[in-house]
């Protein structure tokens, strides 16, 4: 029996090894694949994000297919990668950057990211990928370490203008 539990707990070891290295790949326009992509995946990289598919992450919109399936692979720790099907950075809302554990990535292929501190020091921004976009508020500032590091690495700042850019809703 101590013999069958050993290659039970090597079988189920070997498993979970092989998904945290397995990376499944989705497009948002096409049909929203099975939940048992999450068994065997620990990244999902969800393609062509829309507007209405942003919105709908944004609220929670559980009747969207997309959001229920993006929920359910969270329960199964799932990583999210989500690239954008649109080029504006103003139209994605604040708090889905900022409170959700999804990575966004720009249309043009850079990580988006922003940071919900009133100052953004230079150890706030050391850390994020070169080439990559930072989103701020126009209420945010950058001190001028910082942005001597921005610079440096070429981390393009795109300040949001609307002035909701805490509350709900980013539109």
């Amino acid at each position: 029996m101590n013999n069958d539990q050993d290659k039970l707990i090597d079988t189920v070891m070997k498993v979970i090894e092989t998904r945290s290295h397995n990376t499944f790949k989705v497009e948002s326009t096409g049909q929203v694949p099975n939940a048992e992509v999450f068994l065997a995946n620990k990244k999902a990289i969800v393609s062509s994000l829309d507007l209405s598919l942003v919105r709908d992450l944004n609220d929670f919109n559980l009747k969207n297919p997309w959001v229920d399936w993006i929920q359910k692979g969270l329960s199964y720790d799932v990583e999210f990668e989500m690239k954008l099907g649109f080029s504006d950075l103003q139209l994605l809302p604040w708090n889905l950057v900022v409170r959700t554990p999804f990575a966004f990535i720009s249309k043009d292929d850079k990580s988006i990211n922003a940071i919900q501190r009133s100052a953004i020091t230079r150890n706030d921004v050391m850390f994020l990928d070169n080439g990559s976009y930072l989103l701020k508020s126009h209420h945010q500032l950058i001190t001028d370490y910082a942005k001597e590091e921005l610079y440096s690495r070429k981390i393009e700042t795109v300040e949001r203008i609307e002035e909701n850019v805490h509350g709900n809703c980013g539109w």
